[in-house]
């Protein structure tokens, strides 16, 4: 092989591992979020929002593991337009034409209140981290609480992605995923532009 081919073999080979590594979920800020949602390019996405805390050891673990896989991210911004919210915030949010807030909230206590938001995305169920899945009218589709790793997540992404909710249970799924729908998803969202 002559010293050209080399060359460009490695450059190759050396934006192909960059280009893949580059990719993550375009998180959109909450109170942008009916913005992002009225494009025409996210017509037939749902809604996805990971409520966090900051002092939340599984949320930070979800982060670093499972919301960094190239993957997971591919997966997505394929399905979601996502935000992260802070379940403990201080300011208000406004979601379609209704405002929430933290009544309560005290910067200076020690151990913060539950924002409005986090309490209508939870159903009043308050752990961390928690996901919750929103239709075109906000409305609440899913809440899906707690850490998984990429592999377990990649099956949550794509149930509810893909609206098999719709006429199979998860269990089932799940236990199918692999060798029955994977390979087309993967082929399908790796072939979009």
């Amino acid at each position: 092989m002559n010293s050209k081919k080399i060359i460009f073999s490695l450059l190759f080979l050396t934006l192909g591992v960059f280009g893949v590594a580059q990719e993550k979920i375009n998180w959109t800020k909450i109170d942008k979020v009916e913005k992002q949602m009225a494009k025409k390019e996210n017509a037939n996405k749902k809604y996805f929002v990971d409520c966090y805390t900051d002092w939340c050891g599984w949320c930070k673990k979800m982060d670093s593991d499972t919301f960094s896989d190239t993957l997971i991210a591919k997966l997505m911004n394929h399905y979601f337009v996502a935000s992260k919210f802070n379940a403990e915030q201080a300011e208000d949010v406004t979601i379609n034409g209704t405002t929430y807030q933290n009544p309560n909230y005290d910067a200076n206590a020690r151990r913060k209140t539950a924002h409005q938001l986090a309490l209508y995305l939870l159903n009043n169920r308050l752990g961390y981290p928690s996901f919750s899945i929103l239709d075109k009218d906000f409305k609440v589709i899913t809440i899906i609480p707690g850490y998984y790793p990429a592999n377990e997540f990649e099956k949550i992404i794509v149930y509810y992605g893909e609206n098999y909710s719709k006429d199979l249970s998860f269990e089932t799924f799940s236990k199918e995923y692999a060798e029955k729908y994977r390979a087309e998803i993967l082929k399908k969202v790796y072939s979009e532009k």
